[in-house]
């Protein structure tokens, strides 16, 4: 009972984060298809998937692999390895990110210049990612709903600004990557009673923890080409103002998925400990997970399925946006999988199934 209540403590303050970052980016989306239109809000959004690989693959995994080493006493010294080896990582993939898309064929220049605007967020996101993994060790996630809220209200400001000048659509990318890098300021800050925050860049270090958490790393990057390249398929056999209309469902959908992982982000510390001392323990409290996951995600399936018409409409304001209500309604009869997929795959990482080994042939002897 104990855990339960330390897991909801945990959670409920992701979760505030979580509906203050939420509520700035549904206020945005709004303000952005209000006054940008279909084509303004398919550029905008696209430039976003877009970096989100980024922002997925300078966190890279490490998290889950360095946090055993986080949670221990003197954590000091990995923290300012993990920090520098993000740090050189978010350089490498901010030229990766420019280079992609300068020299990408087809893609209008609008898009390339929203995304040219926002690649430091790359790095901020990075910091972020780092500073992250010291309040979860720590079960300190009110400081990260501190940092991530302060983020996102900034962020909304500066687009409100945007508009208020009446700039273009690629121009609303730098209120995004302000609020970013403002965010992953706040948290250095915030993370500075624990430890210094200056980076040390050992590659000795950076080339171990690359060759161990390679599997976690691939299957993340792998997920979110999987999770985005719809988009960008559209983006080349429709127009942009389509891409628009399914990036309004899509970014509703993206906020709820966040739900199974701040539930997990609150339990992984707890399963790595029940683990090590308690392994009827560690069962016992995965099955409830698992039972909590699908029962969460099957109202949040019927609720998103009924009330997807209301949210389509309050946001966007519009008719124009008619498509992206089936289209949310389509995304939500997932939620189950990928809910009750989160316990398992950090349940695979607490057993270091992922790691590498060269399988023998099956003729072979044992």
């Amino acid at each position: 009972m104990d855990i339960l209540k330390k897991i909801l403590h945990q959670t409920s303050w992701q979760m505030g984060a979580k509906i203050i970052s939420s509520l700035c980016t549904i206020i945005i989306l709004a303000l952005v298809a209000r006054n940008y239109g279909t084509a303004g809000t398919g550029v905008y959004t696209l430039a976003i998937a877009y970096l989100s690989f980024f922002y997925l693959a300078v966190d890279f995994g490490l998290n889950a692999h360095v946090l055993p080493d986080l949670i221990k006493e003197n954590f000091g010294l990995s923290f300012q390895k993990l920090l520098g080896l993000r740090i050189f990582w978010a350089f490498i993939l901010m030229i990766l990110a420019s280079s992609i898309i300068l020299f990408w064929p087809g893609v209008e220049n609008e898009f390339k210049q929203a995304v040219l605007i926002a690649i430091p967020a790359i790095l901020g996101a990075g910091v972020f990612a780092c500073a992250f993994a010291v309040f979860q060790g720590k079960l300190k996630f009110e400081l990260s709903t501190i940092a991530t809220s302060l983020g996102a209200l900034i962020g909304l400001g500066l687009t409100y600004f945007v508009i208020f000048l009446s700039l273009g659509a690629p121009d609303l990318m730098l209120a995004h990557a302000f609020g970013i890098i403002l965010g992953a300021v706040a948290s250095l800050f915030l993370i500075q009673v624990f430890t210094k925050i200056i980076p040390v860049f050992d590659f000795t270090y950076i080339k171990k923890i690359i060759a161990e958490s390679w599997p976690v790393s691939t299957t993340l990057l792998l997920n979110i080409l999987y999770f985005r390249a719809d988009a960008f398929i559209l983006t080349y056999l429709k127009s942009f103002a389509e891409v628009g209309i399914y990036n309004v469902a899509y970014q509703i959908f993206q906020s709820l998925l966040v739900i199974p992982a701040y539930i997990m982000n609150s339990f992984y510390p707890i399963m790595l400990k029940d683990f090590a001392e308690d392994r009827s323990k560690f069962i016992a409290n995965l099955v409830k997970a698992c039972l909590i996951m699908f029962g969460v995600a099957f109202l949040g399936m019927l609720l998103t399925l009924l009330f997807a018409p209301l949210v389509i409409d309050i946001i966007t304001g519009g008719k124009t946006f008619a498509g992206s209500i089936k289209a949310l309604q389509m995304l939500s009869l997932s939620f189950p999988a990928f809910f009750v997929t989160s316990v398992l795959m950090w349940t695979m990482i607490v057993l270091k199934k992922y790691e590498h080994r060269i399988s023998q042939p099956a003729s072979c002897p044992r």
